[in-house]
């Protein structure tokens, strides 16, 4: 049995397979451009001395029902992680087709779970489904129980996952499939591709390269922050696990201001340039979750912002 990682070529869904050959389970990688980051993939597998052949591609176009049903019919599956999604601009220029795909795209793999039986859907939902104001909350971390209407958003991509999740529980519900699904904060690494939040790895890629980095908030600004490699040790462990005592999970990990994150950059690169603009107090996001769910969950404690850093760094000038 293999499992299907939609998405498997962009910034979360590469590491997710990674993490999945690792365990050397087969995996059926399923992304609209095959060839775009394909190459990388490959030699990341290389790395860790696992067989390329282990990965099988399938070309997928999430707005299109008889492809996906396609897939779903040519392979058997355990499970399915669902990476496929429009993220950054394309949100706010064009809502309909990311609607096409983040919501149409979305509900379909959930009919695919339901008709084909398959024992596990985990999907990445985000924390923007909490809206965009630390201070609607108070001074705390943000739990899976609190919530925010859409007066309160700022990004239209965290009201369409907000949706996707309101349409996973209905399939729970009706349906008794087991979907689970995870919030994550800000998702920092190498690799990201035309986001909405480039500066995630700016902060500590432009250094690695002997480049400035211009940061678009406050030096006061508090985010909180997971590396990338562990956000998706998250999903692959929640989609692996026999049994889920819930649905919703956020990633957490830690939360730092501006000043913390240039200590920590310039810890490992000391003359590195790092430019905040003091006009943007914060980000539209919020500023803390309580991952204690998660950790207890799957049993697994992510790095540390530093640790992250250093990786980010490391896989910076390893690919340059």
């Amino acid at each position: 049995m293999s499992v299907l990682v939609t998405g498997g070529l962009g910034f979360i869904g590469a590491k997710v397979v990674i993490q999945l050959l690792k365990r050397d389970i087969p995996v059926i990688l399923a992304d609209l451009d095959i060839e775009k980051n394909k190459v990388r993939l490959e030699e990341n597998i290389s790395k860790i001395g696992k067989d390329k052949k282990l990965v099988s591609y399938q070309k997928l176009d999430i707005t299109d029902y008889q492809n996906i049903e396609t897939i779903f019919k040519k392979h058997k599956l355990d499970c399915v992680i669902n990476l496929a999604y429009g993220i950054g601009t394309i949100c706010e220029e064009n809502p309909l087709q990311a609607s096409k795909i983040n919501i149409v795209g979305t509900t379909s793999i959930f009919e695919m779970i339901v008709k084909y039986k398959i024992r596990r859907l985990v999907f990445a939902s985000s924390e923007t489904v909490y809206g965009a104001h630390q201070e609607f909350y108070g001074d705390r971390a943000v739990s899976e129980n609190d919530y925010s209407g859409i007066n309160n958003h700022f990004y239209t991509y965290g009201v369409m996952k907000l949706l996707n999740e309101f349409m996973a529980e209905k399939y729970i519900k009706k349906h008794g499939c087991s979907i689970a699904y995870t919030r994550p904060s800000v998702v920092f690494g190498y690799g990201r591709q035309n986001t909405a939040i480039n500066w995630a790895e700016d902060f500590a890629a432009k250094p690695a390269l002997g480049q400035a980095a211009y940061l678009p908030f406050s030096k006061n600004n508090k985010d909180n922050w997971i590396y990338v490699d562990d956000c998706a040790e998250q999903l692959v462990r929640l989609a692996l696990k026999e049994t889920l005592s819930y649905s919703c999970f956020n990633t957490g990990a830690e939360t730092l201001d501006g000043h913390k994150l240039e200590t920590t950059v310039k810890k490992i690169i000391p003359n590195a340039e790092i430019y905040f603009d003091e006009k943007v107090k914060s980000t539209p996001l919020i500023d803390d979750q309580n991952d204690e769910r998660i950790r207890k969950e799957i049993d697994f404690n992510p790095r540390s912002f530093e640790e992250g850093v250093k990786c980010l760094i490391q896989d910076v000038r390893d690919n340059n």
